[in-house]
């Protein structure tokens, strides 16, 4: 195993889960369905006791939880896009609006996930000792309310959806024209064009992330 790359990875599901526990505080103070706002409260909680099990977790392996690698600066900035799509719902009705928050969740829910699970199948591998049972203990505390987390808002959106198709009355059709997401520019009802390849990877070129403020400290 190589420790450095597996610190750099703990960093990078530090962020996803002190993202994702924003992302909560965020959907629960809006949501007007009482399932959801009890759910999100709990998993909210649970994820911010994520975050304290994942910095001990990293102290423990000698590592510095103020430190953010790469990957955790790509993370964030992932995050960020996921959070500003909360913030610019305006067009959309209430449910609408309920029912994006929550696939926001699922998203935020699948990364986590995939997280703790690939951090199982590692302990799986490793040998006996501090590591191992550092990490075992992690995982124990925390996969299963990742299982139940994603299991949760997975079932809950699909209900949601079928429920938007079949018995809700639809939303009002000109509440786009009545909305903005900057002050002062209408939204355009025209799909955009398709962004070609050649702006893909132009895009590409442009560095992900600027030198972390903080270099990790231990010794590997």
């Amino acid at each position: 195993m190589h420790k450095a790359v597996l610190l750099d990875k703990l960093s990078e599901f530090l962020m996803v889960e002190q993202c994702g526990w924003q992302l909560y505080r965020v959907v629960q103070s809006r949501a007007q369905d009482a399932e959801l706002r009890e759910r999100y409260a709990e998993f909210g909680a649970e994820t911010d006791r994520h975050r304290t099990i994942l910095i001990e977790l990293i102290t423990q392996l000698g590592g510095d939880p103020d430190y953010i690698s790469p990957t955790a600066r790509v993370a964030q900035a992932k995050s960020e896009a996921l959070l500003q799509s909360v913030l610019v719902c305006g067009p959309l009705s209430d449910k609408e609006m309920e029912a994006n928050d929550l696939e926001n969740v699922l998203l935020a829910e699948t990364k986590d996930h995939a997280d703790w699970h690939l951090l199982s199948e590692l302990t799986e591998q490793l040998p006996k000792g501090k590591t191992r049972t550092a990490l075992e203990n992690a995982v124990s505390q925390v996969e299963p309310q990742e299982d139940e987390h994603l299991e949760w808002a997975a079932s809950k959106l699909a209900a949601l959806g079928l429920a938007a198709l079949t018995t809700e009355a639809p939303p009002d059709p000109l509440r786009l024209e009545r909305s903005v997401i900057t002050p002062g520019v209408k939204v355009k009802q025209v799909h955009p064009a398709p962004v070609s390849l050649r702006s893909l990877l132009d895009a590409a070129k442009v560095p992900a992330s600027e030198p972390a403020p903080a270099s990790r400290t231990s010794a590997m």
